[in-house]
């Protein structure tokens, strides 16, 4: 392996390879399934995907975690944000100086819902745990973001994906919501063998949320589970006791009722 900062560089295949070191991680699960009990996919190449999450690889199962427990909630609560408010006059002529936000919490309210939007249900919230994870000692994470990683997908590009009319990759892709793109490529990374014959055990990406969170992807395979220690998770507390959780309702603009 060639080393270049942080990130090795694959002799085998050119792709940016960080080594599982033992790195401590940061996952939001809910109790009932458990921080390493992830739904499986199927193994059918057919189904639909667009449930599934970023990088899962059909007939596993792939578990998510964050650098830190600010980018645990950052992922979670990101697809949560708060809209670009405009007026309301762009699309009513009834809506006088009212925003288009002020006018959507006046119909939740009429409709008798108890929540607007942009408002997070706190008790949802209390569903999860806060687990903290430690990585395997051993084997290799691909740096995805990474431009050798990218330009080894734009030279391997799966056919399923090409189908799709995507005929470059770039890290926009990697950050697409088609889940059936994003999947497609975490299994041509997962394919991959390396310079031992070994095959990546997952992934580190950035967040789309904010360059600042760094994630990760672990797939559930050939005994990876069993080389991962976590801890029994920690209750996920209001905001007014939790720091972190209100930096990140700050950030999105968001509150939790």
């Amino acid at each position: 392996m060639l080393a270049v900062s942080n990130v090795l560089t694959c002799p085998s295949t050119g792709l940016a390879l960080v080594p599982a070191s033992g790195q401590t991680v940061f996952r939001l699960a809910r109790p009932s399934y458990g921080a390493l009990n992830p739904r499986r996919r199927t193994a059918t190449s057919d189904d639909d995907r667009s449930e599934w999450n970023r990088f899962d690889l059909a007939g596993h199962q792939t578990v998510y975690a964050a650098s830190t427990p600010e980018g645990a909630y950052g992922e979670l609560l990101g697809s949560l944000k708060k809209p670009a408010q405009f007026p309301g006059s762009r699309l009513f002529d009834d809506a006088g100086t009212a925003t288009m936000e002020e006018l959507i919490a006046q119909d939740w309210a009429e409709a008798g819902k108890r929540l607007a939007p942009c408002e997070v249900d706190i008790n949802w919230l209390y569903e999860f745990r806060m687990y903290t994870m430690t990585l395997p000692v051993g084997g290799w994470l691909v740096d995805s973001e990474h431009s050798r990683t990218v330009s080894y997908l734009q030279q391997n590009i799966p056919l399923a994906v090409w189908e799709r009319s995507v005929h470059q990759v770039t890290v926009s892709v990697l950050r697409c919501e088609d889940r059936f793109i994003t999947s497609h490529l975490a299994e041509r990374l997962a394919g991959a063998r390396l310079a031992e014959g070994d095959k990546a055990i997952g992934l580190r990406y950035g967040s789309k949320h904010g360059s600042d969170w760094d994630c990760w992807t672990v797939w559930l395979r050939g005994g990876v589970a069993a080389s991962i220690a976590v801890d029994d998770g920690t209750p996920v507390q209001a905001p007014e006791s939790n720091p972190v959780l209100a930096k990140v309702l700050d950030t999105y603009g968001l509150l939790a009722l």
